[in-house]
C-alpha cells in the first residue's frame, strides 16, 4: 500500500512539474553563475594521496553532467573513491541518476541499502557487491535546500526552484571503499564516514550555492 501511494504521489508530482517546466524554465534569468570548482578539492593533502579517473564517453553521455570529478583516493593501505557530478540544469525526466538503479544497471548487486546522517544530512547508504568485489557506498544529493538522500524531495526542489524563477541545479556526491579481508560491513562503513569527513568541507564551497 505504501508503495502505491508512493507512486501516486511521484506520478501526481510529475503533472504537476510538467505544467510548471513549460511555462517557467524558458523564463529562468540568466544572470546565475552556475559553473562549480570541483578541481578545488584536495587531491594530495596531509597523509591521502589522490589520483584523478578517467570516465568513458558512454558513461557520460548517460550522466548528461555538467561537470564531473572521479578520484581515487588511498591512506594508508586503505583505498576510497570520490565522484562528484554537477548538473547545472536538470531536465524534468532527466534528472541525477540514483545509484539504486545505476548499480545494478552495471552489473553490480545491492545487497542492502538504509538512510543515516553520516554526511551531515540525509545520506544513503549501501552495500554492493560484484562477484568476490564488496563495497560500501556513501551518497548525497546536495542541492540550494541542503543534502538529502531522497529523489522526492531532489524532483520537490527541483519544482519549487522552477516556480520561483530559480536555478534547478543540483550534484551528487559519492564516496565509496571495498570492504577488506575480515572487516565487517559495519567498520567498512564506519571507516568510509571518517574518510567522508576530510574532504566533505572542501566539497559544497566547489558549488555555486553559495547563494541559496
Amino acid at each position: 500500500m505504501a508503495t502505491d501511494l508512493r507512486v501516486k504521489l511521484l506520478l501526481f508530482l510529475s503533472l504537476i512539474a510538467g505544467a510548471a517546466m513549460g511555462h517557467v524554465l524558458s523564463a529562468q534569468p540568466a544572470r546565475w553563475d552556475l559553473s562549480a570548482q570541483l578541481k578545488s578539492i584536495p587531491l594530495n593533502f596531509g597523509d591521502v594521496t589522490g589520483l584523478e579517473d578517467q570516465i568513458d564517453a558512454r558513461t557520460l553521455d548517460v550522466l548528461q553532467a555538467t561537470q564531473t570529478l572521479n578520484r581515487q583516493y588511498f591512506l594508508g593501505d586503505d583505498k576510497y573513491w570520490l565522484f562528484v557530478g554537477y548538473f547545472a540544469h536538470q531536465q524534468f525526466g532527466s534528472q541525477i541518476h540514483s545509484p539504486r538503479h545505476c548499480y545494478p544497471g552495471s552489473g553490480w548487486n545491492i545487497v542492502s541499502m538504509t538512510v543515516s546522517n553520516r554526511l551531515g544530512a540525509s545520506t544513503g547508504e549501501l552495500v554492493i557487491q560484484r562477484d568476490k568485489d564488496r563495497r560500501v557506498v556513501l551518497y548525497q544529493f546536495l542541492m540550494r535546500g541542503g543534502g538529502t538522500a531522497s529523489e522526492y524531495r531532489l524532483k520537490l526542489e527541483m519544482i519549487k526552484n522552477a516556480l520561483l524563477r530559480r536555478p534547478q541545479d543540483a550534484a551528487f556526491v559519492r564516496f565509496s571503499t571495498p570492504i577488506g579481508r575480515g572487516e565487517s560491513e559495519a567498520a567498512a562503513l564506519d571507516r568510509l564516514s571518517r574518510f567522508s569527513e576530510l574532504l566533505a568541507p572542501s566539497i559544497e564551497p566547489a558549488l555555486p550555492f553559495q547563494d541559496r
